[in-house]
């Protein structure tokens, strides 16, 4: 059974609000009206998806899809700002997803679990010591997915790594391929707290829904403009 997490974004944000990092707690309709904006533009592979898995015996998107959604399960389906994930998907996501550079985002999502960075080390490092048949099979599964995953593995673990960095609060530029606005969750609550109006109030139904469905076309109307 999936492990419970509080929807007290207070609670969960705590830390970056501790940090200066967030001023203020987002309203559900906030995140789902930046969640509809962002969902395409993340789900699409992006631009350097085939050079970071080259090289690994099931690299091609059509092979490694299926073990990748076999391994996270149903989860990997989950599509929006990712607060409502599992910490064992967030866990096993970053394992066997090789990311262009920090995984900023998703790392900033651990950190809303209780001792999440803690529990992604001890994830990771029970999959690179394969101590038992389990770990064994976790990491000979994704060294099939990633090309030497091992040192993949240890931008995580190694001191100074990007769990240190994280827990830190001191993270890497993400690549310029990505909107700023939807490369890392503090980012992305800010922009939802500035952009987007906090309830629907005086919207009716059907002005609501033509909202979200502009909201959820962005990636695709602005692809399609001229210039």
């Amino acid at each position: 059974m999936a492990e419970r997490l509080t929807r007290d974004w207070t609670i969960r944000l705590a830390g970056f609000i501790d940090a200066g990092l967030i001023g203020e707690i987002p309203t559900d309709w906030q995140l789902l009206q930046g969640q509809l904006e962002m969902a395409p533009f993340v789900v699409l592979p992006d631009e350097g998806d085939s050079a970071r898995y080259a090289g690994a015996p099931m690299s091609h998107p059509v092979l490694r899809t299926p073990l990748v959604f076999g391994h996270i399960g149903w989860e990997h389906l989950r599509v929006g700002h990712g607060l409502h994930s599992s910490p064992l998907a967030l866990f096993k996501h970053l394992a066997i997803v090789q990311h262009e550079g920090m995984p900023v985002y998703d790392m900033q999502l651990v950190q809303t679990v209780p001792q999440g960075l803690e529990r992604l080390r001890a994830h990771m490092q029970a999959i690179e010591d394969a101590t038992t048949a389990s770990r064994w099979a976790e990491r000979a599964l994704i060294d099939l997915v990633i090309p030497d995953a091992s040192s993949y593995r240890r931008n995580f673990l190694a001191p100074g790594g990007w769990i240190d960095r994280a827990a830190a609060f001191d993270y890497e530029p993400v690549p310029a391929i990505l909107r700023p606005e939807f490369a890392t969750l503090v980012n992305f609550i800010n922009y939802c707290l500035v952009t987007f109006a906090p309830t629907p109030e005086g919207l009716d139904p059907f002005t609501r829904m033509r909202h979200m469905a502009r909201l959820f076309s962005t990636r695709f109307r602005a692809a399609t403009s001229p210039g």
